[in-house]
């Protein structure tokens, strides 16, 4: 399976995202080697990486150097791609993850950028919407139910805001090896956006 995680505006958790995705393909039983190669220039996945070393469970790689004895790849990319470079991602992954968080900004530079590919299969790519605020504010159902309205396929789960994601990246570990309900709260958020792709795209 090939999972390809990508952005049109920074910020958004593109490099979290893939960190977690990886994780959760890694623990789940017969899920096989997974790699993460960071395509993005900042190189964040990787020196993610390497504050943490063999406490994350697969391995990343720069973007350009990626191993051929995968059987899962998650693929970070540069930030604002291009929209040829963007339907080339599609097409050249089972999945396409777009991370964006509910602020305007955000959802517009989505819906524009989106609404210009009518070529991209809708079975090749998903909007994941992050950094939502707590469950008692309407802000994330209210961009959930602007996207759906505009035709773009989104995920049914959401990342909440957390900041535990940033001392899950300055320890170099992925969030659940962390103590405490809040961390373990991060770690499902992820978990069942895990198992819906999983279901979906697991046997690719």
């Amino acid at each position: 399976m090939i999972i390809t995680v990508a952005s049109f505006k920074g910020g958004v958790g593109k490099t979290t995202t893939a960190i977690h995705i990886a994780a959760f393909i890694a623990k789940r039983r017969g899920a096989g080697r997974v790699v993460l190669g960071d395509g993005d220039l900042n190189r964040s996945a990787l020196s993610w990486y390497e504050r943490g070393g063999d406490r994350i469970p697969f391995v990343v790689t720069d973007g350009d150097a990626v191993p051929d004895n995968y059987q899962h790849l998650i693929i970070d990319t540069p930030a604002r791609p291009k929209d040829d470079e963007l339907i080339a991602l599609a097409m050249n992954s089972d999945l396409l993850i777009i991370p964006t968080t509910p602020a305007p900004f955000s959802l517009e530079a989505t819906l524009a950028t989106l609404s210009r590919l009518t070529a991209l299969p809708e079975d090749r790519y998903r909007v994941l919407l992050t950094r939502v605020p707590p469950r008692n504010s309407k802000r994330g159902d209210r961009a959930r139910d602007v996207l759906l309205n505009s035709g773009i396929p989104v995920f049914n789960g959401a990342i909440q805001t957390r900041t535990i994601f940033e001392d899950a990246e300055l320890e170099g570990v992925p969030v659940y090896a962390l103590k405490g309900t809040v961390a373990q709260d991060a770690w499902s958020d992820y978990e069942a956006i895990g198992r819906e792709i999983w279901k979906e795209w697991g046997k690719s």
